[in-house]
């Protein structure tokens, strides 16, 4: 299997000032084409540098594709260092220079004349045009001479090099246009089909363990990826084609579903509020919310989906103890004698909400989510959930790490609040097992 790299130029990527979504985006196509991205690299404005990670790729991929560094400036310095390295002069190519003129033609302004520098590519090297702006690239086979003169390892084997600018949009562009049909060409059949099965309940370690047979085999492959309060099994295949490869990974694939039952909630682009607003909407229930340390995340969460209008009835963030007792019912002295942050005032805004909604479910977020407000009793990152139906009522208790911040504190409740529907809706008794019940 061939190997391909990814090199992102810019110092502003290393700087944090922007995110590098062209490597992400990259990622994945080279995995559709079947080849291998075993390293990423991201690479400053410096010529000295830029050669040597370069010299790096070229000794251990056949595929080389960098971002950025294609602009006008002085600190552009892509095309230079490739031309560096394998010690070629730089050719102007005139075609180019045509394009980039017609390009500031077409936005009614003179070009100016650094721009000329775009037009220079490295002598051997064949251009990459671009048709949404003024960088084109470059594709250049190169032959074993030029990877000897540059002292790369094995010179015989075969290598290749795309380079694209570092604007997203441009870069995918010519990527679609050009350089995945070029490379496709180059390395024949050969893909990569990959699912997310997406868990939650389960921490990414005991889903390891779990699977731990699986995660050893070769094709496919099962690997745990964590996440942001729940963890994903990543079931990939590689064969000639798409449909092969989805054949040879679909036993593993069922046999993950059959075996986490429940804690497997969706796939790849799965959300656990979209699973949940696809059944409300299929069983047209209606859901309330009544938030406190959440300040209206779950809502923001569920109305996102569309068509949440046909299953959301009232939502309201009732921070303060007087909200909670005048909208929403929670007694003085549920307040006065268990507080805000307690199992029973979670019930009782969630059995509120929904009789004042006349709502098929109804449920409450109240907690700590700090920095401040925690005691030894009630400490930052203690929170309570309710959900309330015509049969019953559950209350769960979450202390969620008090050194997680209180963004993560709150993405958490709002997850295992969206999750305890979830679970209602799939069968109630799971709230059995999971939760208690705070009323029958």
């Amino acid at each position: 299997m061939a190997i391909a790299e990814i090199i992102s130029i810019g110092t502003e990527l290393l700087l944090g000032q922007i995110v590098n979504t062209n490597s992400h985006f990259l990622a994945g196509e080279l995995a559709s084409l079947g080849l291998d991205s075993i390293y990423q690299v991201t690479v400053g404005d410096n010529a000295r540098r830029i050669k040597a990670g370069l010299r790096d790729a070229f000794d251990r991929s056949d595929v080389v594709i960098t971002t950025g560094g294609l602009g006008p400036t002085a600190d552009d310095l892509t095309h230079e260092s490739i031309a560096e390295l394998f010690a070629v002069p730089m050719q102007f190519d005139e075609p180019s220079l045509k394009r980039i003129i017609a390009m500031f033609q077409l936005r009614g302004l003179p070009m100016p004349e650094s721009n000329r520098k775009q037009a220079m590519r490295p002598t051997g090297a064949d251009i990459l045009p671009n048709s949404r702006g003024t960088a084109p690239g470059i594709i250049w086979k190169l032959s074993e001479s030029l990877l000897h003169q540059a002292g790369i390892a094995d010179p015989q084997r075969p290598r290749f090099i795309l380079t694209f600018p570092g604007v997203p949009g441009e870069m995918k562009t010519m990527w679609k246009d050009i350089g995945q049909p070029f490379l496709s060409q180059q390395f024949g059949p050969g893909v990569i089909w990959s699912i997310d099965l997406k868990h939650f309940g389960i921490s990414e370690s005991l889903l390891g363990e779990k699977y731990a047979e699986l995660l050893n085999g070769t094709n496919p492959t099962v690997a745990p990826l964590a996440g942001s309060g729940e963890c994903r099994l990543r079931v990939s295949a590689k064969a000639n084609s798409i449909e092969i490869a989805r054949k040879m990974a679909q036993p593993v694939v069922e046999d993950i579903i059959r075996t986490s039952a429940h804690i497997c909630y969706g796939q790849d682009d799965d959300t656990l509020e979209g699973v949940v607003a696809r059944v409300l909407i299929q069983r047209r229930l209606s859901v309330s919310v009544a938030e406190s340390c959440t300040g209206g995340l779950v809502s923001k969460r569920l109305t996102d989906i569309p068509g949440s209008s046909t299953f959301i009835k009232l939502n309201v963030v009732t921070y303060s103890n007087d909200a909670k007792n005048k909208l929403l019912g929670v007694s003085h002295e549920v307040l006065n004698t268990y507080g805000a942050v307690s199992r029973e005032c979670a019930e009782h805004m969630a059995l509120g909400i929904r009789t004042l909604a006349e709502s098929d479910i109804g449920i409450s977020i109240t907690g700590i989510a700090g920095p401040d407000g925690g005691t030894d009793d009630k400490p930052v990152g203690l929170v309570y959930i309710g959900l309330s139906t015509a049969g019953a009522s559950h209350v769960a208790k979450r202390l969620y790490h008090s050194q997680i911040s209180r963004s993560e504190i709150r993405h958490r409740s709002a997850n295992d609040a969206i999750n305890m529907v979830r679970l209602y809706l799939l069968d109630p008794a799971l709230l059995q097992q999971e939760y208690a019940p705070a009323r029958q």
